[in-house]
């Protein structure tokens, strides 16, 4: 005899959600972006610089966003890096 529809056989069973990897990553994305900039935002006085033989007065929001890209960039070259030399020696 056949199972009665709602006693939950095979074909009844609800799909297993696996969260992708992507959205855990873009979300945290978002949190980061949203600090990064409440933390500007708190920060827009304006401060001396003095950098080598140069000094100015600049606002403090374009000293963190300056000093945030070249953190950027200097974490994004070497992962560049060591992601080539992966594909190059064959392994994930």
């Amino acid at each position: 005899m056949a199972e009665p529809l709602g006693t939950g056989g095979p074909q009844e069973r609800a799909p297993v959600r696996r969260r992708h990897p992507r959205v855990a990553r873009a979300l945290g994305l978002l949190i980061v972006i949203g600090i990064v900039v409440a933390v500007v935002v708190q920060n827009s006085q304006r401060v001396t610089i003095r950098f080598l033989f140069i000094s100015g007065h600049v606002r403090l929001i374009w000293v963190l966003v300056a000093c945030l890209a070249v953190g950027a960039a200097a974490g994004f070259v070497p992962g560049r890096r060591r992601r080539r030399r992966r594909r190059r020696s064959g392994s994930d």
